[in-house]
Order: structure tokens, then C-alpha cells, then sequence
């Protein structure tokens, strides 16, 4: 059995302008106004002005995020958000 340790989901912002996550297991959509994403608590949406995406990388769950952000919204994982693809197969079709 392999014995695998959970990713933790954690978010940090810092005046509302640069915003750290980590657990993220999709990212669906994004654009200067609204970033779609899966975490291991559920599906994330964050709404906000000129957001731009400073790292991402899902293999390891983290995703750092600057911009001035105005809304972070979680919607329960059992009730799917407008899940389209993930960004990754929406790249490489």
C-alpha cells in the first residue's frame, strides 16, 4: 500500500493584491477578471481586476496569484461548478 500524505489546502493573501494557494488539483479557467479552479476542499472561484497568474504548477498544488482580488467564493465539492475541461486539455488540443 503506498502510503501517500494528503496535500494541505492553505490560502494566504497580503492586502488583498497578491494571493497564495496551495491544494490545487485543476485550474478550468482564467482570465484578468476570473479564475475557475479545483482545490482539495472543493471548486474555487476568484473574481477580481487585472489578475494575472504568477505560478501555477498542479503537480504540486500551488498557485501564487496578483491582482487585486475582490471575491474568493468556495462551492461544494459534490455540486460541480461550470467544469468545462481543465486549462491543460484546453492547451494541448
Amino acid at each position: 500500500m503506498e502510503d501517500k500524505m494528503a496535500k494541505k489546502h492553505i490560502v494566504n493573501m497580503i492586502d488583498r493584491k497578491r494571493l497564495s494557494m496551495s491544494g490545487v488539483t485543476d485550474v478550468f479557467s482564467f482570465d484578468e477578471e476570473v479564475l475557475e479552479l479545483e482545490t482539495e476542499e472543493g471548486y474555487v472561484e476568484i473574481k477580481g481586476e487585472l489578475l494575472h497568474i504568477i505560478k501555477m504548477n498542479v503537480d504540486e498544488g500551488e498557485l501564487i496569484v496578483e491582482g487585486k482580488v475582490n471575491e474568493l467564493t468556495y462551492h461544494d465539492s459534490s455540486t460541480p461548478a461550470k467544469k468545462k475541461g481543465s486549462l491543460m486539455s484546453k492547451l494541448f488540443r
